[in-house]
C-alpha cells in the first residue's frame, strides 16, 4: 500500500507539536494511534496497529471490546467476522486480553453464511457480551494493498456492523511510524493515490463503498402486523444495494440506492422507505429518484420526509403503481397460474453536504427499512428490534400477536421471536402465495425462535433446508 502525503504531513505536524510542548511538560500531549468504531450491543472494534512488513504485506491487529451491558439490546457474541478479499488474508490468530471469551474455530471462508461479505470469522464464541465484559484481539496479515473492511459482531439476530476504510488503516499505520516506502501517482491531487482511487480525475471523490459488499440483499415483509397473517413473507420481496461515494478524508459525497421490487403478494397498497440511523440532519440531504403517486406522504423541499427527527426517505408509496397488476389474483409474481411481471427498478440519489458526515456517521449497515401498510402512514412494519419512525402509531405495539415492548427496545416480534420482516444478504427464494415460510424454508422456525443462533443460513438451498414445491419459481434471468 502506498501512503498518502496528507497523513505524512499530519504525523509530522503532531510530532513537531509534541516537541514544542515537551519543553513545558513531558505529559502535555499524547497521540493515540488508534481508531475505534461502535458495532452496537456494547461492542466496539479498534484498529490497534497496522504494520507494513518488508515483503509488502501488512500485519493488522483489531481489538474487540464489550462493556458488560446485558438485557435484550446487549446479547452474547456468537461469532465475529472480518471482511477481506479472498486469497489476501493469512496468519490469523486470536488472543484473549481480559474476560472469559472462548471460541471454537477460525473459519477461513471466504463465504461466511449470513454475513454480507467475504472474509474470515471467529466462530463458536461464548463468554463475552450478554452481561459479560471482555477484550480480545485478532491479528492477521493482508497481502497487497490495504482494504476497506467491514466487521460484524454477531449477537442473536443482530449483525452489529462497523466499517473501516483504507484511510482509517493508513492513518493508524502512518501515525505509529510504520509507513511503507513509496509514493504513487495522484493525478487529481486529492491525497488518494490513483491505484486506490475509483475517481482518479475527480478531486472530490475517492472510493465507492458498497452495501451489501457482495451484491444485492433482499428484504421480505408480512403486511398484516400486528396480526401474523398468512406468514408467507411475500407481501413485499425487494432487492436493494447502496453505493456510497466518499472522498479522500472519508466524508460522504453522495449515495446511490437501487431498489428492485420482485414481488408483492398483497391486496393492500403498500409503500416502502427507510430511515438512516446515523446522526444526520434530515434537512442536510438532497433526495431525487423516489416515486410518490398518492397524497399521504409529505416531503421537505429536499426530498426527505417531513415531521421526522431522523432522515427518512420514502422510495415509493404504492406498489400497485410500480408494477402492472394482472387484474386477477393477489398482487404480482406470487401465484403460479398468473403471468410473470418484470420486476420494477427504482434508483435514488442522495446528496450530502461537503465534508460534513463521515462514512461512520452514515452507518449504512444499520439502515432501517420498513413498509407503510395500505396508505395508512401510521402503520409501519420494520425488521425485528428496529424502532419505528416518529410518524408510526405507537398504540399498535403489544396488540394482537405483536409482543413489542418499546421500553425494553423490543419491536416487531411475536412472543416466540417470529418476525414480520426479514433481511438477508443475497437473493431470497420466496414462498408461493398462502404457503407458510416455515413449510417452504424448513429451518426458518428454528432460526427465528432461537434469536438467530441456530441455522443462520436457513434461506440457502442446502439438503434438508427447503421444500422447493412451495417456493415461487422465478423465471431464469430474473
Amino acid at each position: 500500500m502506498k501512503t498518502m502525503n496528507y497523513f505524512r504531513q499530519l504525523t509530522l505536524a503532531a510530532a513537531l507539536l509534541m516537541l514544542i510542548l515537551g519543553s513545558v511538560s513531558s505529559h502535555a500531549m499524547v497521540v493515540v494511534c488508534e481508531i475505534t468504531k461502535t458495532n452496537g450491543g456494547g461492542f466496539t472494534t479498534t484498529i490497534e496497529s497496522v504494520t507494513c512488513n518488508p515483503n509488502g504485506t501488512h500485519t493488522i491487529v483489531l481489538r474487540v471490546e464489550h462493556n458488560g451491558c446485558g438485557g435484550p439490546s446487549c446479547l452474547a457474541l456468537s461469532h465475529y467476522s472480518v471482511q477481506a478479499s479472498p486469497g489476501t488474508y493469512s496468519n490469523i490468530s486470536v488472543n484473549v486480553v481480559s474476560g472469559g471469551m472462548t471460541y471454537g474455530s477460525i473459519v477461513l471462508g471466504p463465504n461466511l453464511g449470513s454475513d454480507p461479505f467475504q472474509g474470515f470469522k471467529i466462530d463458536g464464541v461464548s463468554g463475552i457480551g450478554g452481561g459479560n465484559a471482555g477484550v480480545f484481539t485478532i491479528t492477521y496479515t493482508l497481502s497487497g494493498s490495504l482494504q476497506q473492511q467491514m466487521v460484524s459482531a454477531k449477537a442473536g439476530t443482530n449483525g452489529q456492523f462497523a466499517t473501516f476504510t483504507v484511510v482509517d488503516f493508513e492513518y493508524v499505520m502512518n501515525c505509529a511510524g510504520t509507513t511503507c516506502d513509496g509514493g504513487g501517482n495522484d493525478t487529481d491531487g486529492d491525497g488518494c493515490n490513483d491505484d486506490e482511487d475509483d475517481y482518479p480525475a475527480d478531486p472530490d471523490r475517492c472510493t465507492d463503498n458498497f452495501f451489501p459488499a457482495n451484491g444485492f440483499g433482499t428484504l421480505a415483509y408480512e403486511d398484516l402486523w400486528p396480526g401474523k397473517g398468512d406468514y408467507d413473507f411475500n407481501d413485499l420481496v425487494l432487492d436493494y444495494e447502496f453505493k456510497v461515494v466518499t472522498n479522500a478524508q472519508n466524508y460522504v459525497v453522495e449515495m446511490f440506492g437501487t431498489f428492485i421490487i420482485k414481488a408483492f403478494g398483497a391486496s393492500y397498497e403498500n409503500g416502502f422507505g427507510f430511515q438512516l440511523e446515523g446522526p444526520i440532519a434530515p434537512e442536510d440531504l438532497t433526495v431525487t429518484g423516489y416515486s410518490l403517486t398518492e397524497n399521504y406522504i409529505t416531503l421537505l423541499p429536499n426530498g426527505t420526509e417531513a415531521g421526522q427527527s431522523k432522515a427518512v426517505i420514502i422510495v415509493y408509496d404504492n406498489a400497485y403503481n410500480q408494477m402492472q397488476w394482472p387484474g386477477v389474483g393477489i398482487g404480482v409474481n406470487t401465484e403460479l397460474n398468473m403471468p410473470y411481471i418484470t420486476p420494477d427498478t427504482l434508483k435514488l440519489t442522495i446528496g450530502f453536504p461537503a465534508d460534513t458526515y463521515t462514512y461512520q456517521d452514515l452507518n449504512i449497515g444499520g439502515f432501517n427499512p420498513f413498509i407503510i401498510v395500505n396508505q395508512n402512514r401510521g402503520v409501519e412494519v420494520h425488521l425485528p428490534d428496529y424502532a419505528p419512525t416518529d410518524l408510526a402509531d405507537q398504540s399498535l405495539f403489544g396488540t394482537m400477536e405483536d409482543y413489542s415492548n418499546p421500553s425494553q427496545g423490543t419491536y416487531y416480534k411475536t412472543d416466540n421471536n417470529l418476525p414480520w420482516a426479514i433481511h438477508i444478504y443475497e437473493s431470497f427464494d420466496y414462498p408461493i402465495e398462502k404457503q407458510l415460510v416455515l413449510l417452504a424454508h424448513l429451518k426458518f422456525a428454528e432460526w427465528a425462535t432461537s434469536g438467530g443462533v441456530l441455522f443462520p443460513d436457513w434461506y440457502k438451498n442446502l439438503t434438508g433446508y427447503r421444500n422447493n414445491a412451495l417456493i415461487y419459481p422465478v423465471p431464469s434471468g430474473n
